[in-house]
């Protein structure tokens, strides 16, 4: 699953159940799910 680190901007691969949250490159520990660059478009009635 892909996260974005929030101090650093870096982009991480973790898997959340097997690994710890963690950023391995500034070691920062508030981490986002990174959201898809087109989301999905709902029309309202």
């Amino acid at each position: 699953m892909s996260y974005v680190c929030v101090n650093c901007e870096q982009e991480v691969e973790i898997d959340p159940v097997n690994e710890k949250i963690i950023c391995p490159k500034c070691s920062h520990r508030v981490l986002l799910k990174k959201r898809p660059d087109d989301p999905d478009v709902v029309e309202a009635v």
